[in-house]
């Protein structure tokens, strides 16, 4: 689609038929003239070198020219219209358990795998339709607020691996709830559906409460069984062993498919079991294509590419030939001298140098549009090899620098991303002009990226700091202000856990003094105990015991020395720390 930025600058074409208008009348007047001088053909005559057609071609290469350079000053645009665009869909969150029970490889390659491959089909089936994503082990996290941008979908959940939840577990109730909570507070038409992948092996919390409580909200539960009920070992990465329990056995993570049942029961939905064939995608599609879909509001924005260039180009090369065309025949230019002509040679001298500077101009919009045809193809190292050519033309260029950004943040370099970003948004600050509402909106765009770039890294405060400007130049953008309140909760998340880790440090360390008092406790009374044997010994040699006496004390020694142990090991016991499921 074509725009124009400065479209004002259109009225000005206004003057093109007044000029051609005054051009027609001047032309017939001076024709009058030379009729009242004499004989059409006897004039003609006496004016051997007049012309009547190169003056005319003279005038259209002009007014070509002219038309050109207006249209160039109005800053012509391609690409795509933002607008806000009505959509028939629903809104689906998906929580994808990432324990490291899903490493086994009951199913090829293994568990996550092979969720990831099914989900990543699903994801592009998906047309009209909202998407999140939802990671849990022991805990769970948001991972991509719910969204329209499928890209985005797949490039996190590509990234997905079972170090993103350092708590193990199937905490599949918070799952369900974070997931519900992802959805927000707003009442919606759309039907909302929550898709579970896991192998429901174990519960943390009571994952049916949780699904009534989002059945009861409208929202349908679904759960995907991965694995098979048989099992197999989970393999430590890197090792080439198995994982085992406290005992030393060697772990048999198993589906359990009665759980994922009585969950998908209770949530109002289906459990179908995920194995190597496509008949739990096909399955699952089919009951998502029964909810009931309503508008969904979508806001679409595509950066637009400067084609002034162009327009500016062919009109220096009009103006160039309509220099060069005299206005009488000549039938050679030896007698040329163009430094008698009416035009000054240096305005020559500086059309014909700023025609370089036009062609690299265009050179580098040619960068970026080249970058951002494999920016649209998922080619992203090659989008950034062009950007990067584009910037070594132009290092002011913040299309330049922001499309990096972009080809930076796919590729997971969240640092030169976010250092892009701030490049471009620098550029934008720097106008000495008055931001127009596009500019603005470009560079509120710019702190949203970035702060997506700080969340990426887990970085939240950054995040929220960037989220907040963004706000303050678009306050109604509600996707930046749905990931500043994500990622205040997850910077408050992050700081409970630090404090809950301080704690659990505080704790064991008094556990650890409280053990070396013990101990040393003990060994006072048995070094009390050992002293009084003596005493005894001593006082039963000095009166002549008999063999029988002495073996009788040294039995009770003996005793009392055994219950003493047996009482160290029932403390020991007492104190000793559950080690928690690592699977």
């Amino acid at each position: 689609m074509l725009r124009f930025a400065n479209i004002e600058m259109l009225w000005l074409l206004l003057l093109i038929p007044v000029m051609a208008a005054g051009y027609i009348y001047a032309t017939r007047r001076k024709r009058r003239q030379l009729l009242e001088l004499g004989d059409k053909s006897l004039v003609k005559e006496l004016m051997p070198d007049a012309s009547h057609g190169r003056p005319t071609a003279k005038f259209i290469l002009l007014m070509s020219a002219l038309v050109l350079l207006i249209i160039a000053a109005a800053r012509p645009q391609v690409g795509q219209k933002s607008e806000t665009v009505k959509r028939q869909g629903i809104e689906v969150m998906i929580a994808l358990d990432v324990s490291n029970s899903m490493m086994a490889e009951d199913v090829a390659p293994n568990r996550l795998d092979r969720a990831k491959q099914m989900l990543s089909k699903m994801i592009d089936k998906m047309q009209d339709d909202k998407v999140g994503l939802v990671v849990f082990a022991g805990e769970a996290y948001t991972q991509l607020p719910i969204t329209c941008d499928y890209v985005s979908a797949k490039m996190f959940l590509n990234n997905i691996t079972t170090d993103l939840v350092p708590t193990q577990g199937t905490a599949i109730g918070s799952a369900i709830r974070t997931s519900v909570r992802s959805f927000g507070s707003e009442q919606s038409e759309a039907g909302r559906a929550i898709i579970l992948l896991t192998d429901a092996e174990n519960h943390e919390d009571d994952a049916v409460a949780a699904a009534k409580e989002a059945q009861e909200k409208g929202i349908q539960v679904f759960v995907v069984g991965v694995g098979k009920p048989d099992g197999s070992p989970i393999p430590i990465p890197g090792t080439g062993t198995f994982r085992k329990d406290r005992q030393g056995q060697v772990v048999v993570s198993r589906l359990n498919e009665q759980a994922g049942k009585e969950i998908a029961q209770a949530g109002n939905g289906m459990y179908v079991r995920c194995d190597n064939s496509n008949t739990a995608m096909r399955a699952l599609q089919q009951e998502l294509n029964k909810i009931a879909t309503a508008d969904i509001e979508t806001q679409l924005y595509t950066d637009y590419q400067e084609q002034y260039q162009s327009f500016l180009l062919v009109a220096l090369l009009l103006l160039i030939v309509e220099f060069f065309l005299l206005a009488r025949k000549n039938r050679t230019l030896i007698r040329l001298d163009i430094f008698k002509e009416r035009m000054p040679m240096k305005a020559v001298v500086l059309l014909l140098l700023a025609l370089p500077a036009t062609v690299l101009a265009q050179k580098e919009a040619g960068n970026i549009r080249s970058g951002n045809r494999h920016y649209e193809s998922e080619r992203y190292t090659d989008a950034e090899v062009d950007y990067r050519r584009g910037l070594d033309k132009n290092q002011d260029s913040f299309e330049a620098h922001y499309n990096l950004g972009n080809a930076l943040f796919r590729q997971d370099k969240y640092d030169e991303a976010a250092r892009e970003y701030t490049k471009a948004m620098q550029l934008m600050e720097n106008k000495k002009e008055k931001a127009k509402a596009q500019d603005t909106l470009r560079l509120a765009h710019s702190y949203h990226n970035l702060g997506n770039s700080y969340y990426g890294q887990q970085r939240f405060q950054e995040a929220i700091r960037a989220y907040k400007q963004s706000l303050r130049l678009n306050p109604k953008d509600n996707d930046t202000r749905y990931n500043l309140i994500k990622a205040m909760q997850l910077q408050e998340q992050q700081q409970q856990q630090q404090q809950q880790q301080q704690d659990q440090q505080q704790d064991q360390q008094q556990s650890q003094e409280q053990q070396q008092e013990q101990q040393e406790q003990q060994a006072q009374e048995q070094q009390a105990e050992e002293q009084q044997a003596q005493e005894a010994q001593a006082e039963e040699s000095d009166e002549q015991m008999d063999k029988e006496t002495a073996e009788q004390i040294l039995q009770a020694l003996e005793q009392d020395e055994q219950d003493t142990q047996e009482k160290v090991q029932q403390q020991k016991g007492g104190k000793k720390k559950r080690v928690e499921k690592d699977w």
